[in-house]
Order: structure tokens, then sequence, then C-alpha cells
């Protein structure tokens, strides 16, 4: 016995013609054949009218109804499932007390620029390494909240969200969160500092909301305010309310929050491993961390396309240089602070004389009339 196919594949209320296909001609029919499958078409000319399935249409057809229906479980499954992440997202939807760092990528945006212009290919790899580092720690964080335990957070409880040359860092507001954030700005300075990229930013304590990409909340607002209205140079600075407490040295010397000359304290972040004792004598150590921070000073003081805006934040790094290379002498590196500022003179020397020369070759040599 014949299977009875099921019903129409469109509504045949429209008073279209109807037609078959026999041998490849259209033969028109008065009416629908019962458990045939038709389709609306419209021709080159405009015509509209219905057709009828062939054979091997509706085989198709059955073949995919059949597909359909034996996924009917699956679906439900899939549905539940949705339902439920989505619950849970509802759920998961209040803001935390959390320790948050708003850090801004300085140079980011005139790197890509200028490696999208034409730049050399070193900087262009240097960008794709820098921004590898950073998609990077955010994985390892992924990968961490992975290995806890279901219902419990791993140490620390870090989460990170990245957009363009910015990164928003959160933490557990305890002494677990306070390691993890000291751990996160020594990976991201020595991932981004080789490739010439440093970091300005600000650390609060504050309510925030943050899953994956998606994160707001006051806490971005007040760590955002101090990365741009009070940190101004290369630097990671904490709250007021943070640098009351955080004050404790770290064991073996270091110190993870430098004072700073107008009474900030930020993330000391050229001395290795906050400079720890241990590691004072290892000169080959300092000279990793530090050499790539010299030359990029010298390289932004001898620029003659540096604003000098801009190149106020390096002299400012230049003194910070400093002070750690005499606070450390077996470093072995040379002050940077005199060296750049005499070649930043150099510099400015030699635009005036460039400007001066413009403008004799330009302007109309006219002799001047003595008053």
């Amino acid at each position: 016995m014949e299977k009875r196919r099921e019903s129409v594949t469109v509504d045949l209320a429209e008073k279209y013609p109807i037609f078959k296909k026999v041998d490849g001609q259209l033969v028109e029919l008065e009416e629908v054949e019962p458990g045939r499958r038709y389709g609306l078409v419209v021709n080159h000319g405009g015509a509209t009218y219905y057709l009828q399935h062939t054979d091997e249409e509706e085989a198709e057809a059955d073949a995919q109804k059949a597909a359909w229906d034996a996924g009917a479980h699956d679906r439900e499954l899939e549905e539940k499932r949705i339902a439920e992440e989505v619950a849970k997202f509802e759920a998961s939807l209040s803001f935390e007390t959390r320790i948050t760092a708003f850090v801004d990528v300085l140079g980011w945006k005139n790197a890509v620029e200028d490696a999208a212009n034409g730049g050399d290919r070193e900087k262009l790899l240097a960008l794709g390494r820098a921004l590898a580092g950073m998609q990077g720690y955010g994985k390892f964080t992924e990968t961490l909240q992975g290995l806890a335990q279901e219902g419990e957070r791993w140490h620390g409880d870090p989460r990170v969200s990245q957009f363009s040359d910015c990164l928003i860092l959160s933490f557990s507001d305890d002494s677990l969160g306070y390691g993890a954030l000291k751990q996160a700005l020594f990976v991201l300075t020595s991932t981004l500092i080789p490739h010439g990229l440093l970091l300005r930013g600000g650390v609060v304590r504050g309510k925030l909301y943050q899953q994956g990409a998606l994160a707001f909340g006051p806490a971005i607002h007040e760590a955002y305010h101090l990365e741009s209205k009070v940190a101004s140079s290369p630097r990671i600075i904490l709250s007021a309310e943070l640098a009351a407490e955080w004050i404790e040295d770290e064991p073996g010397g270091g110190v993870a929050w430098r004072i700073d000359h107008d009474g900030h304290r930020f993330y000391n972040f050229l001395p290795p491993f906050c400079g720890r004792s241990f590691f004072h004598q290892n000169q080959e150590l300092w000279q990793t961390r530090l050499n790539p921070i010299r030359s990029l000073i010298i390289s932004m003081a001898g620029d003659t396309n540096c604003p000098e805006s801009i190149f106020a934040k390096y002299e400012w790094l230049a003194g910070y240089f400093d002070a750690v290379c005499s606070e450390n002498p077996a470093c072995g590196i040379n002050a940077v602070l005199s060296e750049a500022i005499d070649l930043r003179g150099q510099v400015a020397a030699s635009n005036w004389n460039s400007l001066v020369q413009a403008i004799r070759r330009w302007l109309p040599r006219w002799p001047l009339k003595r008053g």
C-alpha cells in the first residue's frame, strides 16, 4: 500500500493555476491531487502558479521531515539547556564587591595605524604578539576557573574582559584577590614591555558585574576615572582607599606599590618580581627587564615626530627608571633621564632649524625698511 504523503507545502488559497511537469512539460491540472506537495512559482514573465512536486522532490521532502521528527527529542533537550542557561545568567545578574582594574595599553592606537600604513614588519609582529599575550592571559583565567570545583571559584577569582586596547581585570575582595591582581599586573607588564608598550590604569574596590566579555558597574567608572584623569603617566595607581590598606612590603624586601612624588601609590613594575632581595644580584635578570625600557625612552626622546605632551610621559618613566637603578646598583644599567633630556634638546634644536630654513625658503625676500 502506497504511503500517504503529507499535505501541501504552501497555502493554495490564492486562485493561481496549478501545474505539474510531465516529460519536462507543464501540464495544467483542474484541481489539487490529494497527498501531493506544491510550491509557488513566479516565472521571469511575472506569471504566478502552483507547481506539483516531482516524485524525487516528494521523496526528499519525506526524508527531511523524517529527520526533523527524529530530532524532536534532541531539540527538546537543547531548548531545555538554553532555558537553563538563560535562567542561570539572569540569576547571576547581580553586583559583587570586587577589586577592579581598568588598564589602557599606551601607544596601541598609533602603533596599529603605523603598522596598517606600511610600517615595518617588526612592529606588526610585536602588536600581534602583544595582543596574543593579552588574550592568552584571558584564556588562562578561564582555564583556572574551569579547574575549580563545581560551585566554587579559583583562588582570587580572576576575571578578564578586553576591548580594543583596554583591559578590565577584577578579583575577589580578599587576600587571594590581592595576590592574583599583582600576579596579573606582573604577567601583563612582562608581556608588553618587551614590545615597547606601556600600561596606564587605575585600581579600585567597587561594585561590578563581570562574566566573560560582559562587564559593567560603578567600579569600572571609578577605575577609568583614575586611569584617564589622574594617572597621566604610564603607571597603574591605587584608589586612596586601597593605598591606605595595601602598604605592607613584599616578602624578601620587595615593594609592590611605590609612592610617587604626587602621593599616589602605583604598581612597581620595573624591578624584576617587585625588587625582591634574592634577585638583587642577578644582573642578567635586571638587564632583561630594564634594557627594553631604556631603549624605548631613548627612542622616544630622539623621535622628531613625538609631541612634547607624549614625551612628558617618557620623561616621567625615565625618572622612575633612574630611581630604581640608583636603589639597585648591582643591576649594572646606566641612568637615562639626563641622556634623554639632552637628546630631546637636540631634537628641538633640529626642529627649530628646519622651521627657520623653511621660512627663509618660502617667504619673499623683500628688503626691510627702517622706520
